[in-house]
């Protein structure tokens, strides 16, 4: 998948922070498909632990379908989230507040 590269990048920066100094804490799942629409695997982003692991979890904070092309594009700086979200090209269930925080993380590292 091509955005496994930039999920390295983000475990990365996970192992760098802070644990003690949060302040997004929620967990995110990320469903990711092929360019047909066919599903390709989930993704958990689990800020309460810092980790970034393949597979599911019950109860995520935020479930979050997206292509593996237009995620490997925002995590090189290609696009921008917001524009994913304009397009219709993403759709977002769960925590809205933490979805826009996590964005907002996003953003700051772009």
């Amino acid at each position: 998948m091509k955005s496994d590269s930039i999920l390295e990048r983000i475990q990365l920066k996970l192992n760098e922070s802070d644990p003690s100094n949060r302040t997004l804490t929620n967990i995110f799942i990320f469903h990711f498909k092929d360019a047909d629409g066919n599903f390709i695997k989930s993704v958990v982003l689990d800020l309460k632990n810092l980790k970034v692991f393949d597979g599911s979890i019950e109860n995520p904070d935020v479930e979050i379908n997206v292509s593996d092309d237009d995620f490997y594009l925002v995590g090189t700086k290609q696009i921008s989230f917001d524009n994913l979200i304009e397009t219709g090209k993403v759709q977002v269930n769960g925590n809205q507040t933490a979805f826009q925080k996590m964005l907002e993380k996003f953003r700051l590292n772009a």
